[in-house]
This record gives C-alpha cells, structure tokens and sequence, in this order.
C-alpha cells in the first residue's frame, strides 16, 4: 500500500517539473517551411512560377493594360506640285513637265517647267511662232497669242518678243507659260506642241 503511494506521488512530480510533460508544437513549429532555391532565392512552384508577390522574378511592376502604344511618325510631307503630262526633248537631258492647262473664259493657259536632268549645261530655246494647240477632232489649230504691239502673250526673254531661252546648268530648271484662244467648251482634250519636243497629246482641258 505505501508502495503504490510512491509511485503516485512520483508520478505527479514528474508532471509539474519543466520539460518532463508532453510537449506541444507552437504555430510557428507546426507551419509548412518556405522552401528555397539556390541562393535563397524562393523556389520553384509546381506550376513552374517562382514563389513570388511581385511581377516577374525582377520585382518589376505589371504593365498597365491600358497603356498607349508610341505614336507613329508623321509622314513625309507630299511633293509640291502636280505633273499632268511630261516628254523629253530633243535638247539632251532636257524634260518638259505640264503642270497647268487650263481654261478660263476665252483664254486657255499652258504652264510649264523646263528641267535640266543631264550632265552638262544646255539652253533650250522656245520660240513661240511654233507653239500650239491642235484640236484633231475639229481639225483646228490655236496659236499662241499677242498683244497690241506684237508680243506674244508668254513667258518672255528680256528683250524679245517672241521666245524665250536660257542656259540651263545640271539641275536647274525654269517654269514658262503662254496663253491661247481657248477651243469650245466641249472640246475636252487638245494635243499641245512645242518646239523640239514631242507632242502632248491628248492632254486633258483643266475647268
């Protein structure tokens, strides 16, 4: 009987003394470890992502779904200008480019530029006894016209009254212009000629 006294009282002394109780596992004892990679660096997931709260492995933010993609350069600007017809000549390098013919009233109005796109210089030489407007149709010519003291309505060189000419270096070019008696309204289209040039034909009355 005294016997089994001592061993109870042993025991309940076993049970009050530090250490020698059940343990019990704390929160942070019983928490799932963060597993790591190389490094330190957080693993690997099983879907292939590293454990991480930001955006990419960097930290980098997440770009904003909405952002604006970079504006497009502004286009060149167009070429001044509008070409309606253009022959070389027989003047090497040199090209004639119609870029007004058109009617107003009683006068037709051709505007041209001569262009020196060769290696040397040259003068072309416009002499306007022998520019016109043919309408085939009609089998109607139109020369170019004058004024009261014989001058030709036209882009002149100073000091005469019925051409023009110039030296015309690589490169440069000149605009001349003469007038016509304008053909009938329903005539639409006329071949213009021009001195050692071939002629427009065709070429589309403007208005």
């Amino acid at each position: 009987m005294r016997s089994k006294s001592l061993v109870l009282s042993f025991v309940a002394l076993l049970s009050v003394l530090p250490g020698c109780g059940p343990k019990k596992e704390t929160a942070e004892e019983t928490a799932a470890p963060t597993p790591t990679g190389v490094g330190g660096a957080p693993a690997a997931t099983p879907g292939g992502m590293a454990a991480t709260t930001e955006y990419g492995a960097t930290g980098a933010a997440a770009p904003s779904p909405g952002a604006a993609a970079p504006a497009p350069s502004a286009a060149a600007p167009a070429a001044a200008g509008v070409v309606l017809a253009s022959q070389e000549t027989n003047w090497p390098g040199i090209v004639v480019e119609i870029t007004q013919f058109q009617r107003k009233g009683n006068t037709l109005t051709a505007k041209f530029r001569v262009s020196n796109r060769g290696g040397t210089k040259q003068e072309p030489d416009f002499q306007y006894n022998q520019v016109y407007v043919m309408d085939a149709a009609a089998g109607k010519k139109y020369e170019a016209l004058k004024d009261e003291d014989g001058s030709y309505i036209a882009a002149l060189r100073a000091g005469w009254k019925d051409r023009w000419y110039e030296t015309l270096e690589p490169g440069e070019s000149a605009v001349l212009w003469v007038k016509f008696p304008a053909p009938p309204a329903e005539v639409t289209a006329v071949t213009f000629q021009l001195p050692n040039t071939p002629p427009f034909d065709d070429l589309a009355i403007q208005g």
